[in-house]
């Protein structure tokens, strides 16, 4: 299962801003014809990385989340209900396929097919706390882990050279005390290393 595709991102996005038409959403974008939002938001064509930004900045949604679906959806915020969503969406990544693997994830959530397919294809479907409990122990994994974002599936994130998300990851997984001391030990190092 999959989230929701870009053109569906962009009709959330215009309707999350508050822009019931696709005119009135043009109305903040110049030089713009009427059939281009349209032929995003259909999946007629694909929009540039530039349009994706001029219709990210128009709609104040992340431009990560809405070219890729991926991390919060408004850029200057942790959103729960993002971050629970795309991890939901990853754990789900193909189960359509695997006919028992997805009966046994509806039994275990206690959800239909249906309302589970609603929430992959509609981020702003709250996923509860009980859902994202009801997840956690599905995959065995400890509470809180749904409402984490996981760097490591982060596209971003694997855009970095191996010894970078080696670090990366080393930080986010010490406890918020300890944090410090890693950046601490890094910066002590660099300092060293240019009075050399």
């Amino acid at each position: 299962m999959q989230s929701a595709n870009i053109p569906g991102r962009i009709k959330l996005a215009r309707k999350m801003a508050g822009f019931r038409t696709q005119a009135s959403l043009l109305a903040r974008i110049s030089g713009w014809k009427s059939s281009r939002l349209g032929n995003y938001e259909a999946g007629i064509s694909t929009p540039s990385a530039d349009d994706m930004l001029l219709i990210a900045e128009a709609t104040g949604v992340s431009a990560c989340w809405l070219m890729f679906g991926q991390g919060p959806i408004r850029p200057n915020e942790r959103d729960l209900q993002a971050v629970r969503h795309q991890n939901l969406a990853h754990v789900l990544d193909g189960i359509e396929g695997d006919r028992e693997r997805l009966e046994e994830t509806v039994k275990g959530l206690r959800i239909s097919r249906k309302r589970l397919r609603e929430h992959l294809d509609n981020p702003f479907l709250p996923i509860t706390d009980e859902l994202a409990r009801r997840l956690e122990r599905l995959l065995g994994t400890q509470p809180g882990w749904v409402d984490e974002q996981h760097v490591e599936r982060d596209p971003l994130f694997l855009s970095f050279p191996e010894e970078m998300r080696e670090l990366m990851m080393i930080y986010s997984e010490l406890p918020a005390a300890q944090r410090p001391v890693l950046m601490a030990t890094v910066r002590a190092l660099r300092d060293s290393l240019q009075t050399v």
